[in-house]
């Protein structure tokens, strides 16, 4: 009797451990405790190779508030994957790394608070978190990982911060609820598919450093009225734009030299394109496939009409028209940088500079045709260059100025 009693106890005692609603992950701690699960401690959450194995994976149906404490660095691989009761997250300012599928498939999820020390988001971060309506990316976070929002279709909004330089391979799929996004100045790639299917998307900026926009980027973006497109970029990707049938114009910067084959295939709505590139590029038959041509004015550099009346593809437009030199669009300065005088004859100077800044100057074609670096009040020696347009580099902005 006595032998059988303590072997109950035993029982109990294991059992108990089993259960326990805290332990331990790696050098950090964690409690659940009415239903949010605090995690604390100094150091690196551990990464995980499938969800089960987190130690909380147990509680995963009664969790439904997660708070990461300051001193945690990292939150680990699938750690929090596929928890449906799971509607708040939020992420202390010492984490500087979300990681691989962390909160994937969690429906329920409806806010998130991103601390603003992280850097980083893993593949599939926020995989098919459906409930989620908002997310604010930090200043902090400089890359946005494969995947990272994918199939987010609650997702109405989202701000990128103003730091990423790169927005991964399918980062927003089929985020169909999102209406607006603007990619900042601080991005200089956005991966293939990136925006794909976001059946909601009506209007998109992309960033003056976006130098390429990748395969299918903003393929079935069918409700996509306005799209602005940056000076940077120097070639759309296949079928960036298929199917964005309300798509009525777009402006085709000057540097863009290269159109990937359907970019704009079945943009049925288009009725007015402007390429300002004056060299006409060479593009396949089939970029323009399903948009009847006859109804399309194509505005290019007026010195440039007549190399786009023989060239293929382009001669099939409805009518060439010179564009409206002074109607190139450029963003409005991020600071008080202003060039002057403009027009100029022989040199200009940069205002609202106030340590040594690089200055350089292209043509139309996105052709550097003057480089220097000049103090606060020093002039730019632009005497040497022909009367024309450029765009002049300074200071983060980029503005348009005319030789005469």
């Amino acid at each position: 009797m006595k032998r059988m009693f303590l072997t109950m106890i035993a029982l109990f005692v294991l059992s108990a451990v089993s259960f326990a609603e805290n332990g331990t992950a790696g050098p950090l701690t964690w409690d659940l405790s009415n239903g949010t699960l605090t995690i604390s401690g100094t150091g690196a959450m551990p990464d995980y190779s499938y969800y089960v194995f987190a130690p909380w994976y147990s509680y995963n149906s009664s969790i439904t508030t997660v708070v990461i404490e300051d001193g945690v660095t990292s939150i680990g691989n699938y750690v929090f994957d596929r928890y449906s009761g799971l509607t708040s997250v939020t992420i202390g300012n010492s984490v500087t790394s979300i990681g691989m599928a962390a909160f994937r498939a969690c429906s329920g999820l409806t806010s998130v608070t991103i601390g603003n020390s992280v850097t980083s988001m893993g593949v599939g971060a926020f995989y098919d978190c459906s409930g989620l309506t908002s997310v604010t990316i930090p200043n902090s976070v400089t890359s946005i990982g494969n995947y990272a929002f994918y199939n987010c279709s609650g997702l109405t909004s989202v701000t990128i911060g103003n730091s990423v330089t790169s927005i991964g391979e399918y980062a927003f799929d089929s985020c169909s609820a999102l209406t607006s996004v603007t990619i900042p100045n601080s991005v200089t790639s956005m991966g293939d598919f990136a925006f794909y299917d976001c059946s909601g998307l009506t209007s998109v900026t992309i960033g003056n450093s976006v130098t390429s926009i990748g395969k299918y980027a903003f393929y079935n973006c069918s409700r996509m009225t306005s799209v602005t497109i940056g000076n940077s970029v120097r070639s759309i990707g296949e079928c960036a734009f298929r199917n964005c049938s309300r798509l009525t114009s777009v402006t085709i910067p000057h540097s863009v030299t290269s159109i990937g084959i359907y970019a704009f295939l079945n943009c049925s709505g288009l009725t007015s394109l402007t390429n300002l590139n004056p060299v006409p590029q060479s593009i396949d038959n089939w970029v323009f496939y399903d948009v009847d041509l006859n109804n399309v004015t194509l505005y290019v550099p007026a010195e440039s009409i007549e190399k786009y009346k023989v060239a293929e593809i382009w001669q099939d437009f409805k009518e060439i028209k010179a564009s409206i030199s002074s109607a190139i669009e450029l963003p409005v300065p991020e600071s008080d940088v202003s060039v002057y005088p403009n027009p100029f004859t022989e040199n200009f100077s940069i205002g609202g500079i106030t340590a040594p800044t690089e200055v350089i100057v292209t043509d139309l074609s996105g052709r550097t045709v003057l480089q220097q670096t000049v103090e606060a009040g020093e002039s730019v020696a632009a005497g040497n260059l022909p009367k024309g347009i450029y765009l002049v580099r300074a200071g983060g902005n980029t503005l348009k100025v005319v030789k005469r």
